[in-house]
């Protein structure tokens, strides 16, 4: 699940626009549910909340970027027996620093490595599994029911110039074992915005303009989800 601002709807003088979210197959990438927002407004969490419980999407497996790594989105999903892996980043500050030093002084559970040739550079990706057992002690996180943390380091070698780059991501997930799915779901991941590219240059979205109505307002009178 991920967000995407229509560009072409932020009016002059301001600096958000309204904003798509889609719920995407990571294999089909078919779209199994969408929602908007006003993102002068609004904000793209109570949307992804909404469509976790309207459309079913819960009882699934989620993949979710840092935006979403709160307790209650987290819980919607363990409670309806569904399974998630969600980045994380600094909007989290205290939970990433331990994983950070979970991942520094404890042996890693498996690990796996990729290697591929994309978009005119090499990129190697190195998965770290971590138990994250001991979160249970954090009382706000229990309901979360997270298990496992992922260290995932990449480097990228530029074949034009040679020009290398390095950076660490983490992710947290309920799941326990099966680590080939989790690393498949954070590397297909992207497969949200790969759609809302399409969808930039098939129906060309970010050029469209809306200045004196509310671009949601005209789809909610049309009775229908751009």
């Amino acid at each position: 699940i991920d967000g995407k601002e229509l560009r072409g709807s932020i009016e002059s003088g301001k600096k958000r626009g309204e904003a798509v979210v889609q719920a995407v197959s990571h294999s089909s990438r078919q779209v199994a549910a969408q929602g908007y927002y006003a993102g002068d407004k609004e904000s793209e969490v109570p949307v992804v909340r909404k469509m976790l419980a309207a459309a079913g999407l819960a009882s699934q497996k989620i993949s979710l970027d840092a935006l979403h790594c709160k307790p209650v989105p987290l819980e919607i999903i363990s409670q309806s027996k569904g399974r998630y892996v969600v980045g994380l980043k600094e909007n989290q500050k205290e939970l990433k620093k331990q994983v950070e030093r979970a991942s520094a002084n404890q042996s890693f559970l498996a690990e796996l490595s990729t290697l591929e040739k994309v978009h005119g550079r090499i990129e190697s990706r190195r998965y770290e599994f971590y138990d994250r057992l001991e979160l249970k002690k954090v009382q706000r996180w229990q309901s979360c029911q997270i298990r496992t943390a992922i260290k995932v380091k990449r480097e990228r070698t530029e074949l034009k110039n040679g020009k290398k780059s390095m950076e660490e991501s983490y992710y947290l997930s309920n799941i326990v074992g099966d680590y080939e799915e989790l690393a498949e779901a954070i590397r297909n991941h992207w497969q949200v915005e790969t759609n809302n590219h399409i969808r930039d240059v098939s129906l060309k979205e970010d050029e469209m303009r809306s200045k004196k109505s509310s671009y949601s307002a005209q789809w909610q009178e049309c009775g229908r989800l751009p």
